[in-house]
């Protein structure tokens, strides 16, 4: 076998100076290899010689069929790998048709034919990829079991319950209810530790075919390296306790059931080329390689589901939970019955809802929906409302529309809309529920939650408000709110609209609509302050700032962005003077900066929020908050202590 026929660090020519023989030169046109690779590719660059010799053997000796007119004299130039379709035989094996471009020269000129040469591979036997070669005319080619260039299964949705069926019958036959997951594993004769396995818990398994070296975290979060032996189910110590670590291990079972081929693929070529296979969680590069990663974890999601919850078993337990349901079903019915299968099955409420979608039951739909932090309020979603849509999207999601969609961006400045509760409503008072102190939008209206195709923006899956209409601040302000242990941390409405709406605004900030006043920032600082008749401790004791920080600000000094923003919220400016002040201190937003897009949002969508109310948001999205308020405890612990 031949590595980097036609691609790679080396590639292979004929010998000019030696006929019939060749010699490796390097490739100046090479930076890097893949960190994965398609099967397709690896044809190539490891066979495209032997299927030319193949194909030149088969013409030489009689057996290779010509198209129509062409001399049995011709001789074939050249030879590649075009494309292949490969087909699943089992866990193990699969079946290849490859199809190749040949160049016949003769006397009339040159002439290109297409090939298909079927081929098989059999990873524990004998396998022979050119057992015969056909014209191929770009028919259609016929595969029972396709996979991908990648060697993951090509699978439409309803075959998700016969290969559930399938890991079943063939690993837990007499499995009933809850599914254990140490069971299957074992069964499938693979062993199940523990370990760390990121920062933040977003890795909740990785599947480990061959022995290698992983890293994981200690209790403090320190970078460790764990050798881990071959057919082993890393599960995040996190789960250890909870009923969730049999989805996670069932999950790798179906990886280990269903994409055996790819892994052994990605293993053979990190041998070829020297290198340790990267773990799963680093194979995301090229798009076509995150959207092969991307269905391999759908299909394992999906399967595991189907295993755990098996379609006769569920529908037997979705209706016996509608027996007991006397009347329509309302929300709390739908909700009951999320519950019930959740317990019966031991799965996650996400899992038991979706399930209970792929069975039919599409009234849950907006029951139990899940945004960010929290659930929304529950509502109806209409029959024929697209799979691939929502009317639930968080801030982060928003942002992103908000900056490619000038029509959404328009929608959103035209005051219309307002953003309830992970929505985006008219802003009518049919739709919306206001606090009857402080007229704050809290909630969608009954009505809104039974209508919401007449009241709410949907949106596409691409895998995905409050607009406040300012007003310009007189010379001297109303009395400003006082800031309360009540309103420094987040109420449950509050923290529903914080935690769930962020989007980018203008790539322009915008321009004062009045001549901006002469004053340098130092003066406008003192202005503001004056104007809204506060000391340099009030304005700390409501930003968060330091004392000495103010003083700075009062002096003209520079000052970072976010010190200009606490000081605007504190003083609650309105955005004509927020812009202005940030003129003077020659600060900007970056919209670029995700940090950025949301202070913009918080602004731009919510009335007068308190710096503590912002700084709270700001942790939950992971971001640093404006001010840390250690100055301001010492100073009002200095004040108590003196008093």
């Amino acid at each position: 076998m031949v590595h980097y026929i036609n691609r790679g660090a080396v590639i292979t020519i004929a010998d000019p100076l030696r006929p019939g023989e060749y010699k490796e030169i390097r490739n100046s046109d090479w930076d890097a290899l893949p960190e994965i690779i398609s099967f397709t590719e690896f044809l190539r660059w490891n066979y495209t010689w032997d299927y030319g010799r193949y194909i030149r053997q088969a013409h030489a000796y009689g057996r290779l069929p010509l198209p129509w007119g062409m001399p049995k004299t011709a001789e074939i130039a050249n030879v590649r790998i075009l494309d292949g379709k490969y087909d699943r035989k089992d866990q193990k094996s699969f079946w290849m048709h490859v199809i190749c471009q040949v160049t016949f020269v003769s006397e009339d000129g040159e002439f290109n034919q297409q090939y298909l040469v079927h081929g098989m591979l059999w990873q524990n036997g004998i396998s022979d990829f050119m057992l015969s070669a056909d014209l191929y005319d770009e028919q259609y080619i016929c595969c029972r079991h396709p996979l991908d260039e990648y060697l993951v299964p090509i699978l439409q949705k309803r075959e998700f319950d016969r290969i559930a069926q399938e890991i079943r019958d063939e690993f837990i036959p007499d499995a009933e209810g809850k599914i254990d997951g140490f069971i299957l594993a074992q069964a499938m004769d693979y062993q199940v530790r523990y370990a760390r396995l990121s920062k933040n818990r977003s890795v909740r398994s990785k599947l480990i075919p061959e022995k290698r070296t992983v890293t994981v975290y200690d209790k403090y979060y320190h970078k460790q390296l764990l050798e881990v032996e071959d057919r082993t189910i890393l599960v995040d110590q996190e789960l250890k306790e909870k009923d969730e670590k049999h989805a996670a291990i069932i999950h790798e079972c179906v990886h280990a059931y269903l994409h055996n081929l790819f892994y052994t693929l990605q293993s053979y070529y990190r041998r070829i080329i020297g290198k340790e296979a990267p773990e799963f969680d680093d194979y995301f590069y090229s798009p076509e390689q995150r959207k092969c990663v991307h269905w391999m974890e759908t299909q394992a999601n999906a399967i595991t589901r189907h295993i755990q919850m098996p379609q006769d078993e569920t529908e037997e337990a979705i209706l016996g939970c509608f027996d007991r349901i006397v009347g329509k079903p309302d929300w709390d019915d739908y909700r009951e019955l999320i519950d019930c299968i959740k317990t019966k099955f031991g799965v996650s409420r996400y899992a038991a809802k979706k399930r209970i979608l792929e069975l039919g039951w599409s009234e849950v739909r907006g029951i139990y929906v899940y945004n960010v932090t929290g659930y929304v309020e529950d509502y109806d979603v209409a029959i024929n409302f697209p799979e691939d849509s929502t009317y639930t999207l968080s801030l982060s999601d928003i942002s992103d529309i908000h900056a490619e969609c000038e029509e959404f961006a328009a929608l959103v400045h035209s005051g219309r809309f307002i953003y309830v509760d992970g929505h985006v409503v008219l802003n009518q008072e049919k739709y919306i529920v206001r606090d009857p102190l402080y007229h704050i939008v809290i909630g969608l209206t009954e009505y809104a939650r039974h209508h919401m195709a007449e009241c709410c923006l949907d949106f596409k899956r691409v895998y995905g408000e409050f607009d406040y209409s300012y007003t310009f601040g007189e010379l001297h302000k109303d009395e400003l709110k006082p800031i309360t242990p009540e309103n420094r941390t987040l109420s449950e409405e509050q923290r529903k609209r914080l935690r769930s709406v962020m989007y980018e605004l203008e790539t322009e900030c915008g321009r004062l609509e009045c001549e901006p006043t002469v004053s340098p920032f130092g003066r406008a600082v003192i202005f503001h302050m004056e104007r809204c008749g506060l000391t340099i401790d009030q304005v700390a004791d409501r930003s968060g700032l330091g004392v000495n920080t103010i003083s700075n600000m009062r002096s003209g000094k520079k000052v970072r962005l976010e010190t200009v923003l606490a000081f605007c919220a504190a003083l609650e400016l309105e955005k004509i003077f927020r812009i202005d002040l940030m003129q003077k201190a020659h600060v900007q937003f970056d919209t670029g900066n995700p940090a950025h897009r949301l202070y913009m949002t918080i602004f731009e969508l919510f009335p007068k929020p308190s710096v503590f109310l912002i700084n709270e948001c700001l942790i939950e999205e992971g971001f640093t908050p404006w001010t840390q308020e250690r100055e301001t405890t010492k100073r009002l612990a200095k004040k108590s202590a003196a008093g």
